[in-house]
């Protein structure tokens, strides 16, 4: 069986928070990054890898660290 969170009395993966959480950090990071300038000179094609693998990479750490059972 597939761990699941109550909320307000409906059950929802564990996954699913950590995606929706994965996507508010990245764009925070985005918005972080912008406002200091260092994606000023970043070319086209790294910030389309680098967007998927943090989108990737957060909600991946976040499971482990918070629901690994």
């Amino acid at each position: 069986m597939e761990p699941s969170i109550n909320v307000l009395g409906a059950y929802f993966p564990d996954w699913l928070f950590c995606i929706a959480g994965a996507t508010v950090l990245c764009f925070l990071s985005h918005a972080v990054m912008t406002a200091r300038g260092w994606l000023a000179g970043a070319p086209a094609h790294l910030l389309a890898l680098g967007y998927p693998a943090l989108a990737t990479v957060l909600p991946l750490s976040a499971w482990l660290a918070f629901f690994q059972h």
